[in-house]
Protein backbone atom coordinates (compact mmCIF):
# COMPACT_ATOMS: atom_id res chain seq x y z
CA UNK A 1 0.00 0.00 0.00
CA UNK A 2 1.37 3.56 -1.21
CA UNK A 3 1.84 6.17 1.88
CA UNK A 4 0.94 9.95 1.11
CA UNK A 5 5.19 10.45 0.59
CA UNK A 6 4.62 7.88 -2.36
CA UNK A 7 1.45 9.19 -3.85
CA UNK A 8 2.99 12.77 -3.57
CA UNK A 9 6.09 11.42 -5.37
CA UNK A 10 4.07 9.77 -8.41
CA UNK A 11 2.30 13.01 -8.69
CA UNK A 12 5.36 15.33 -8.94
CA UNK A 13 6.22 12.39 -11.40
CA UNK A 14 3.25 12.49 -13.86
CA UNK A 15 3.48 16.39 -13.23
CA UNK A 16 6.77 16.70 -14.99
CA UNK A 17 5.52 14.41 -17.60
CA UNK A 18 2.23 16.83 -18.48
CA UNK A 19 0.53 13.94 -17.29
CA UNK A 20 -2.43 15.88 -15.84
CA UNK A 21 -5.09 13.31 -14.78
CA UNK A 22 -2.87 11.44 -13.29
CA UNK A 23 -1.06 13.63 -11.14
CA UNK A 24 -4.16 14.93 -10.19
CA UNK A 25 -4.92 11.59 -8.73
CA UNK A 26 -2.18 11.11 -6.97
CA UNK A 27 -2.18 14.43 -5.21
CA UNK A 28 -5.91 14.12 -4.50
CA UNK A 29 -5.18 10.87 -3.03
CA UNK A 30 -2.38 12.11 -0.85
CA UNK A 31 -4.35 14.70 0.60
CA UNK A 32 -7.06 12.65 1.40
CA UNK A 33 -4.97 9.72 2.87
CA UNK A 34 -3.37 12.90 4.88
CA UNK A 35 -6.77 14.50 5.70
CA UNK A 36 -7.73 10.58 7.36
CA UNK A 37 -3.94 10.35 9.41
CA UNK A 38 -4.39 13.93 10.24
CA UNK A 39 -7.55 13.50 11.84
CA UNK A 40 -6.05 10.98 14.42
CA UNK A 41 -2.58 12.65 14.70
CA UNK A 42 -3.56 16.16 14.92
CA UNK A 43 -0.34 17.69 16.27
CA UNK A 44 1.69 15.63 13.66
CA UNK A 45 3.77 18.69 11.38
CA UNK A 46 4.77 16.36 8.58
CA UNK A 47 0.80 15.76 7.88
CA UNK A 48 -0.15 19.50 8.44
CA UNK A 49 3.09 20.41 6.31
CA UNK A 50 2.50 17.55 4.12
CA UNK A 51 -1.07 18.42 3.49
CA UNK A 52 -0.10 22.40 2.51
CA UNK A 53 2.41 20.98 0.05
CA UNK A 54 0.11 18.78 -1.83
CA UNK A 55 -2.48 21.88 -2.24
CA UNK A 56 -0.16 23.22 -3.43
CA UNK A 57 0.93 21.09 -6.12
CA UNK A 58 -3.08 20.45 -7.16
CA UNK A 59 -3.35 24.44 -7.44
CA UNK A 60 -0.30 24.51 -9.31
CA UNK A 61 -1.25 21.64 -11.15
CA UNK A 62 -5.03 23.39 -12.48
CA UNK A 63 -3.15 26.64 -12.68
CA UNK A 64 -0.95 24.96 -15.69
CA UNK A 65 -3.69 24.30 -17.26
CA UNK A 66 -5.81 27.69 -17.13
CA UNK A 67 -8.20 26.36 -14.77
CA UNK A 68 -7.82 29.13 -11.87
CA UNK A 69 -10.94 29.00 -10.25
CA UNK A 70 -9.65 25.68 -8.79
CA UNK A 71 -6.22 26.25 -8.51
CA UNK A 72 -7.41 29.69 -6.72
CA UNK A 73 -9.90 27.30 -4.70
CA UNK A 74 -6.63 24.97 -3.35
CA UNK A 75 -4.65 28.07 -2.18
CA UNK A 76 -7.35 29.38 -0.37
CA UNK A 77 -8.66 25.99 1.29
CA UNK A 78 -4.75 25.36 2.74
CA UNK A 79 -4.55 29.11 3.53
CA UNK A 80 -7.78 29.10 5.50
CA UNK A 81 -7.54 26.03 7.47
CA UNK A 82 -4.32 26.50 8.92
CA UNK A 83 -5.17 30.43 9.74
CA UNK A 84 -8.52 28.44 11.12
CA UNK A 85 -6.25 26.49 12.93
CA UNK A 86 -3.62 29.40 14.34
CA UNK A 87 -6.55 30.66 15.85
CA UNK A 88 -8.31 27.90 17.26
CA UNK A 89 -8.28 27.64 21.23
CA UNK A 90 -9.34 24.32 21.30
CA UNK A 91 -6.79 22.63 20.04
CA UNK A 92 -3.18 22.61 21.37
CA UNK A 93 -0.20 25.33 21.29
CA UNK A 94 1.66 23.06 19.55
CA UNK A 95 -0.90 22.64 17.14
CA UNK A 96 -1.85 26.45 16.95
CA UNK A 97 2.02 26.94 16.52
CA UNK A 98 2.57 24.94 13.26
CA UNK A 99 -0.56 26.26 12.03
CA UNK A 100 0.69 29.90 12.37
CA UNK A 101 4.49 28.79 10.87
CA UNK A 102 2.52 27.28 7.91
CA UNK A 103 1.05 30.78 7.36
CA UNK A 104 4.24 31.71 5.83
CA UNK A 105 3.69 28.80 3.19
CA UNK A 106 0.29 30.02 2.11
CA UNK A 107 0.64 33.29 2.02
CA UNK A 108 3.28 33.88 -0.20
CA UNK A 109 1.58 31.55 -3.34
CA UNK A 110 -1.79 33.58 -2.61
CA UNK A 111 0.51 36.87 -3.46
CA UNK A 112 1.66 35.63 -6.36
CA UNK A 113 -1.13 34.06 -7.67
CA UNK A 114 -3.48 37.37 -7.22
CA UNK A 115 -0.19 39.25 -9.46
CA UNK A 116 -1.00 36.60 -12.25
CA UNK A 117 -4.58 36.67 -11.82
CA UNK A 118 -7.04 39.51 -10.27
CA UNK A 119 -8.48 38.79 -7.30
CA UNK A 120 -10.87 40.72 -4.80
CA UNK A 121 -9.24 43.44 -3.40
CA UNK A 122 -10.42 42.73 -0.08
CA UNK A 123 -8.57 39.08 -0.16
CA UNK A 124 -5.06 41.27 -1.03
CA UNK A 125 -5.69 43.30 1.62
CA UNK A 126 -6.86 40.47 3.99
CA UNK A 127 -3.36 38.67 3.00
CA UNK A 128 -1.03 41.55 3.58
CA UNK A 129 -2.74 42.01 6.97
CA UNK A 130 -2.23 38.66 7.99
CA UNK A 131 1.57 38.68 6.51
CA UNK A 132 2.25 42.06 8.42
CA UNK A 133 0.74 40.00 11.92
CA UNK A 134 2.84 37.46 11.48
CA UNK A 135 5.89 39.22 10.85
CA UNK A 136 6.34 38.98 7.10
CA UNK A 137 8.10 41.18 4.73
CA UNK A 138 5.69 42.68 2.43
CA UNK A 139 5.18 42.04 -0.78
CA UNK A 140 4.12 44.98 -3.35
CA UNK A 141 1.04 43.30 -5.74
CA UNK A 142 1.80 46.17 -8.34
Amino acid sequence: MENWQQLMNSGNQHFKEAAWMDAQYCYQRAVAMIESQWSHQVSDRELLFGWVAAMHNLAHLFECQDKTEAALHYLKNAHQEVQSLSDDRSVSDEVRSSAFQSLSLTIPPLLEFAKRHPICDDCISALEQTAEKIGMRQTSLH
